[in-house]
């Protein structure tokens, strides 16, 4: 019998491997006599596996419910003579005590335990680093992921495409999703016309139908009542449905007293009675109602900047000179602003305090050369808002009114749809013509998106972001809205994300307002010039030299806005600035 010894403090360390020669444990010859007995068998059938055969369950467990409860501890077992806020006191009582025997004689006893328990920790070292190989510290960062929580699907026999997606401001796992088709001459008239309250952990099936006359085109929920919806017919006229009555709608407006075209979007506006919103179509109308009286508008707008109010005009004058709307954009921190998106490629800065069109629109973008799909403000500054057309999107100022101050690439597919998270400011995303969504991060990169996501291979119409910014709903065109959770990366700014932001924002603002100004001297020479129209020579140098200079000051923004955050400061803005005003004088 052999007995192995082993110190207790060596147990836990590192096994230690060395490389030794092959050892032969037998050596079989061949027997060629069993040659004989061989038989092939053709064909051979057989599988092994020297693995562990493992399967995978997955189950819902029951939910824990967790409590927080506090504990009070108090310091108890003084003498009722002995007063614990005078230190004076409590310093005597304590030298009094140490001086009496039964107290030496139990310090001497628990001594003896607590020796006992220290030797037992110092036998094993459980702080001790066994391995301290780099290569085993791999250091791992977050990569941009995400995760298909639902599909849900259009009840409807024959797939409608998805026209507009709603999050509930009371339940966040319920979306309410329209469905209607706006091409010309391809709605099936046999299609239902109802759109449908989806719940994302039971969307098997839909959790509230909104039954309607026409196809609903637009939807949003109350911003305060998470049970009340307002819906955008194709017809021009505005329902309201409440989940807690019935399927039908409880208010409906007049043809006449509505919209000429479909209702393109829809947003709740801020109210005393928190019962008004607000309705944009292609007939250049934005109408203003109240859910209390829905059969007519409180207030209209007219998109015709032309208008005199003195002088009558026809109608179909004024119709003709109209920019149809194609979206809204407003938000609940400015209660009397809103933006307009239309089909001119404008975004008209409107205020709705004001009585005549000249004062209700206030500025005027020229954001691009078609129509706009989309319009947003960031949420965390409302002076930018983000504009989406066919082939690019970009984000412009409010205190920059001649051009945009930053762009994405010029895209070989159209743009349907644009969104900003509602957790990161930097991060917003695109939907593509072709089934693609794209994730942006105007922080790490401005030329590219951060991550292309596949969907489908048919076309996307519409994207919305949750609330808390982690998920995403994406309407396509065979009626499949796909609910994508995105991961950690996308939801939660680092700690100097706010900073790094808004220096950049700030940062390209001062730039364009820079650009602009050169542009406007230069101008403003020329013109003055002109006036002495006799030397042609001298306008044609003229022009040469505003041509050089708006594309050096283009050189010098495509360099800051390429370039890394901290590349340019002000102060080297403002030395490229005046050297090239040196260099004009010249």
């Amino acid at each position: 019998m052999y007995t192995y010894e082993k110190k207790r403090s060596d147990y836990g360390r590192q096994c230690r491997f060395h490389n030794t020669g092959p050892t032969i444990m037998i050596d079989m010859m061949t027997d060629l006599s069993l040659e004989d007995n061989w038989i092939q068998r053709n064909p051979v059938d057989k599988t092994t596996n020297e693995t562990t055969k493992w399967s995978e369950h997955e189950a819902n467990t029951i939910r824990v419910k967790y409590v927080n409860r506090g504990i009070s501890h108090r310091e108890g077992g003084w003498p009722v003579d002995v007063n614990l806020d005078d230190p004076e006191q409590v310093s005597r009582f304590k030298r009094k005590a140490e001086k009496d025997k039964l107290y030496l004689e139990s310090v001497k006893t628990v001594s003896v335990l607590t020796e006992h328990f220290i030797r037992q920790n110092n036998a094993i070292n459980i702080f001790q680093p066994y391995f301290t190989d780099p290569k085993t510290k791999e250091f791992r960062t977050q990569v941009p992921s995400h995760r298909t929580v639902a599909i849900l699907l259009d009840p409807c026999d024959s797939a409608r495409p998805v026209r507009n997606i709603s999050w509930s401001s009371e339940n966040s796992t319920h979306l309410a999703i329209s469905y209607s088709e706006m091409r010309f001459q391809m709605d099936d008239p046999n299609n239902s016309p109802n759109s449908y309250v989806f719940d994302t952990e039971m969307f098997t099936f839909p959790y509230f139908t909104m039954e309607s006359p026409c196809p609903i085109t637009n939807i949003k929920f109350h911003h305060r009542d998470g049970q009340l919806l307002a819906g955008g017919l194709m017809n021009g006229q505005v329902a309201l449905w409440d989940m807690r009555n019935s399927y039908k709608n409880i208010g409906i407006s007049e043809i006449r007293n509505g919209h000429n075209d479909s209702v393109l979007s829809l947003q709740w506006i801020q109210s005393k009675t928190n019962s008004e919103f607000m309705t944009a179509s292609r007939d250049g109308q934005i109408i203003w109602w109240d859910t209390r009286n829905l059969k007519e508008p409180t207030d209209k707008l007219v998109l015709d900047l032309l208008r005199n109010e003195a002088h009558g005009e026809p109608e179909w004058i004024q119709s003709g000179r109209t920019d149809g709307a194609t979206c809204l954009e407003y938000n609940f921190s400015i209660p009397i602003r809103f933006v307009i998106g239309t089909s001119h490629g404008k975004v008209f800065d409107g205020n709705r305090k004001g009585k005549t069109v000249t004062e209700k629109i206030t500025y005027t973008y020229k954001c691009h050369p078609g129509s706009i799909r989309s319009l947003r403000r960031n949420p965390g500054y409302l002076k930018n808002f983000l504009t989406v057309c066919n082939w690019q999107a970009t984000i412009w100022s409010e205190d920059v009114k001649e051009s945009f101050i930053m762009c994405t690439k010029h895209h070989n597919v159209r743009l349907t749809d644009g969104q900003w998270s509602n957790s990161k400011n930097s991060v917003f995303y695109l939907t593509r013509y072709d089934g693609f969504m794209e994730c942006w991060d105007i922080l790490q990169n401005q030329q590219h998106p951060i991550l292309s996501i596949k969907l489908t291979d048919k076309k996307l119409n519409c994207i919305t972001c949750h609330e808390d910014g982690a998920l995403l709903a994406v309407g396509d065109d065979c009626g499949k809205t796909r609910v994508v959770e995105m991961n950690d990366w996308f939801v939660t700014p680092g700690p100097y994300d706010r900073v790094r932001l808004t220096t950049m924002f700030e940062r390209q603002s001062r730039l364009e307002k820079i650009r602009e100004g050169k542009l406007r001297e230069q101008k403003t020479k020329i013109n003055f010039k002109s006036t002495d129209n006799n030397d042609d020579s001298l306008k044609k140098s003229e022009l040469f030299r505003t041509a050089a200079v708006d594309g050096d000051i283009s050189e010098l923004i495509e360099k800051a806005c390429h370039g890394s955050l901290n590349e340019m400061t002000e102060d080297d803005v403002t030395e490229e600035v005046k050297s090239e005003e040196f260099t004009t004088e010249e």
